[in-house]
């Protein structure tokens, strides 16, 4: 296998290099969401910056972990799931009738409309092309989102809130205890923190300016359980949460901007052929990746 003592691997490299480009296009369209999506970027980034000093230049014992994947293997299987766990969502939400998933649970933490009434993406949609509008927000948006509220917002609330609180008020559970402390408290400060930038950025309104509450306490409940997944059903890591992120804004622009992106030239073909090569990496590493799958099983509710 593809294997590395550090946690990286090609297709969350791939994904950094999507965001960066996303950010970039963003600046030259002049949308105000760009500079947004830019200062979130770069708090994600200077949160775990700090949280990978604390731990490891100034020794500060608190939880830690990085959600990314060692092996490009279990990258593609937790990327496979938190594709198909959406659809599969999405498709058993619409087809019992139940309608209880929204796309709004993901909704973009910068504003490109106002509120639940519009179209989020309409400034973005008359801006730019399809393709550009895809890129943007499936590909672009989704990780920059998931590197902020999946990883930075987790491990700052590991550090301030779980490690700050226990050495306030002289709390020692043990050391499992401790991280049990540390897990539950990053848990914690990363949903509030995302329900702080929705309230700032008006996302969950009604027509009449009203709070949706259910919805905005949905998408805050979906969060948790996402970060959740992230780090301890399986580990699946942030490759799963980019996944299910990616598909949740795809539904959202609809599948007539989807396609028309993908049948574009030249940005479409080149994103057809990169999509193209990681289903032929998976098909040829099959063995490799169903070993993988045994061992996620394996790490289901750990503090290893």
């Amino acid at each position: 296998m593809t294997d590395s003592k550090f946690p990286f691997n090609i297709i969350i490299a791939t994904f950094l290099t999507f965001a960066l480009f996303g950010l970039y296009w963003l600046s030259r369209l002049g949308l105000e969401a760009g500079v947004a999506y830019l200062w979130l970027f770069i708090i994600g980034v200077v949160f775990i910056l700090i949280a990978v000093v604390a731990k490891y230049l100034a020794k500060l014992d608190f939880w830690f972990e990085i959600p990314i994947n060692r092996t490009t293997e279990r990258g593609f299987l937790a990327l496979f799931l938190g594709v198909i766990s959406l659809l599969i969502f999405f498709s058993f939400s619409t087809f019992t009738g139940m309608n209880f998933y929204s796309p709004f649970v993901m909704a973009p933490l910068a504003q490109f409309g106002v509120g639940l009434g519009s179209q989020t993406f309409s400034a973005l949609s008359a801006a730019t092309s399809p393709f550009w509008v895809f890129f943007i927000t499936v590909l672009s948006a989704a990780v920059i989102e998931e590197i902020v509220l999946g990883f930075g917002f987790v491990l700052m609330g590991s550090l301030v809130l779980g490690l700050g609180t226990r050495k306030l008020l002289h709390l020692d559970y043990g050391e499992k205890g401790n991280e049990v402390w540390d897990f539950t408290m990053s848990m914690i400060f990363s949903v509030v923190l995302f329900a702080i930038l929705h309230v700032f950025n008006n996302t969950y309104l009604n027509d009449n300016g009203s709070m949706n509450v259910g919805l905005f306490a949905f998408a805050a409940l979906f969060r948790l359980i996402l970060n959740i997944f992230i780090y301890k059903f399986g580990n699946l890591g942030l490759l799963f949460s980019i996944g299910v992120h990616a598909v949740n804004n795809a539904i959202f622009v609809g599948g007539a901007v989807v396609l028309a992106a993908l049948t574009t030239f030249p940005g479409g073909v080149i994103l057809d052929a990169i999509g193209l090569m990681i289903v032929i990496f998976g098909l040829l590493s099959i063995k490799d990746i169903i070993k993988e799958g045994r061992l996620m099983a394996k790490d289901f509710v750990t503090f290893e």
